[in-house]
């Protein structure tokens, strides 16, 4: 009997997944790595997927891993990139991603009580009808709160409100003992569960703050000559000794390689190939003090209104550019701001060893730190992608040589974890885990130090010390071997227009489309959204064996194109869904009884209707 076997006898109804093709979805997050690679490293696939509704279910849950031993992996949206929620060593994956219910509302405290798994863009549609808005949130509004908080903090509008604990009024843990905790910042716990990457025990409730809507909002865009003269005003800026000055909700800084990108995905030349900081105000006094303040620095060079405001508005689409790799390959560090226009003066230059051009998205967090994040286009399908990939670790390590350090670590950073937390800190984590955890049962082999199949000796290579050597080599030998690379297979191009083949690389992988999908919210199956469908097409394409029960998944669909709406990347999908029926059907056939049973359970299905008044 295995083990997804004995665990039915006591799950209850708890949803299980057990079907291999449905768990692959599990064995991977937004980070685009070979499958060869994770293969030879890790046990990726899940031993099975378990959906709770409720904190009973997981300690249910819990119970039955720590009877047998068992990794537990606590999963959201699955929208970071560093490995933290890939199952390398199987167990079972705790999908928190369908349990998502916003459960209560203040208007009068300002505060929204929620499900783990509620996505930033609910709550801030729910709230926006009573007049509050979010303080802070990702990039990735459609991502999960407890996955924010167990992996970031840091996104829109930190320079004003600070790190996400800031609007954490409590939250509600259970420790990998089944222990129900409901725990505050004042409280000693507190930290250990934030951006700890589900470490020590899964978030199962959230009680945010709220803040007024905002009278309007009002962006400006400045464009520099170079990079350094950009950081320069930004120190200047954040440094003022002015006490009347105003405070802007975000400082972002991009580069002149960003914006041209942005151009050409537009076909259009509306933003200057210059570096430029958006900075976006929501207060018409504090636009006004702003202005004034920006008017005694003669140097510095506006862009239209209109412009900063597309600018502002597309905020929530930092992976679009991937269209133009068709892949994208990025690291993140927080660096002192004070050193930014230095260190990415230098990523830009280990990129061009590699034949690959950086281009720089970067988050002021507060008046000495930055969160930059250098990102490259490539392509996965190519043998340079191997080559390719190595360069993300190359440019972290340039970044804490020069006082970063790395925003997160996962699977992929981990060998940077002395960059991160000093000797006596590490041993506070430990410690801790080895009380909450005495099994190690929660999200094992990362983090701490990486485990890997094969006596664990490929992990050896992310020991901090083999890998920050490794790391330092290929940075000192990188102008011969990126060189020596380029040469033998190639720069990077970038692509002009997606084709069938193209658009099914070029999906980001971010799970926006879960966030929106009525057919994930009535069957809970990622098969049956955007990106379980672009991962289908890919099998077809490659040749991979597909069962039939498999390819019906792709006609589960309401054609709402709500996933069109949201995509992080423009990827035509009502063109691509229509394309891939075709397929399916001419190979196994339309599944109308199924198409009818599947169109009655959503008409039935309340959490549907909710969702169609939430967005209304």
């Amino acid at each position: 009997m295995n083990l997804a076997e004995e665990f039915k006898k006591i799950a209850g109804d708890i949803k299980i997944i057990v079907k291999e093709e449905e768990k692959e979805m599990y064995s991977h997050d937004i980070g685009d790595v070979p499958t060869i690679m994770t293969k030879t490293f890790f046990q990726i696939q899940p031993d099975f997927v378990v959906q709770p509704k409720s904190a009973e279910e997981i300690k249910k849950v819990l119970e039955f891993a720590n009877e047998k031993k068992v990794p537990v992996i606590p999963r959201g949206a699955a929208s970071w990139g560093f490995g933290g929620v890939i199952p390398t060593n199987g167990g079972i994956v705790v999908d928190l991603s369908p349990f998502r219910k916003i459960l209560y509302l203040n208007k009068g405290q300002k505060t929204v009580t929620v499900e783990a798994g509620a996505r930033w863009s609910d709550i801030d549609i729910l709230a926006k009808k009573v007049g509050l808005c979010l303080m802070t949130y990702p990039s990735s509004k459609f991502s999960t709160v407890a996955g924010w908080i167990a992996t970031g903090g840091y996104g829109i509008n930190s320079f004003r409100y600070g790190h996400l604990v800031n609007q954490i009024v409590s939250m509600t843990v259970i420790t990998p003992s089944g222990e129900s905790q409901k725990i505050t910042p004042n409280d000693p716990d507190f930290a250990y569960f934030v951006s700890t990457e589900g470490e020590f025990g899964i978030i199962v409730e959230v009680n945010l703050k709220l803040r007024d809507v905002p009278q309007n909002s009002y962006p400006h865009l400045f464009y520099f000559e170079n990079d350094k003269a950009a950081f320069e005003f930004i120190e200047k800026f954040v440094k003022s000794e002015n006490a009347d000055a105003p405070k802007p909700d975000t400082i972002r800084f991009l580069d002149e390689n960003h914006l041209n990108d942005i151009n050409e995905m537009m076909h259009s030349k509306v933003f200057k190939k210059s570096a430029a900081v958006l900075m976006e105000l929501d207060n018409p006094e504090e636009d006004k003090k702003f202005l004034k303040v920006i008017e005694q620095n003669h140097n510095v060079e506006e862009a239209p209104r209109y412009v900063a405001s597309y600018l502002w508005n597309e905020r929530l689409f930092g992976m679009k550019t991937k269209r133009l790799g068709p892949s994208i390959l990025s690291s993140e560090s927080i660096v002192p701001i004070e050193s930014a226009a230095d260190f990415i003066a230098k990523a830009k230059k280990l990129g061009a060893n590699f034949g690959v051009e950086i281009f720089i998205d970067s988050q002021i967090i507060d008046t000495k730190m930055a969160l930059i994040m250098t990102n490259y286009l490539c392509d996965s399908r190519r043998y340079k992608y191997f080559i390719d990939l190595p360069l993300a670790m190359m440019l972290i390590k340039t970044a804490v040589s020069m006082g970063a350090e790395p925003y997160g670590l996962g699977i992929w950073n981990a060998g940077f974890i002395n960059y991160l937390y000093n000797s006596e800190k590490k041993q506070k984590l430990l410690a801790y885990k080895a009380q909450v955890d005495p099994n190690n049962i929660m999200n094992p082999g990362k983090f701490f130090g990486i485990k890997s199949k094969f006596f664990n000796i490929p992990a050896v290579i992310f020991r901090p010390s083999i890998f920050n050597f490794s790391i330092k080599l290929l940075i000192l030998l990188s102008p011969v071997i990126g060189k020596i690379a380029t040469r033998l297979l190639g720069e990077v191009k970038k692509v002009d227009s997606l084709d069938y083949e193209l658009t099914t690389h070029a999906c980001a992988k971010c799970g926006n489309c879960i966030a929106v999908c009525p057919a994930y919210l009535v069957t809970g199956n990622e098969a049956v959204t955007a990106k379980g469908k672009i991962a289908l097409a890919k099998k077809l394409i490659e040749g991979k064996p597909v069962t039939k029960e498999e390819a019906e998944n792709v006609f589960m669909c309401m054609h709402c194109k709500g996933c069109e709406e949201i995509c992080q990347t423009n990827l035509e999908l009502m063109m691509l869904w229509d394309a891939l029926e075709k397929r399916v059907e001419a190979k196994f056939g339309r599944p109308e009884e199924k198409i009818s049973e599947f169109l009655k359970r959503v008409d039935e299905s309340k959490e549907y209707w909710e969702m169609v008044d939430r967005n209304n």
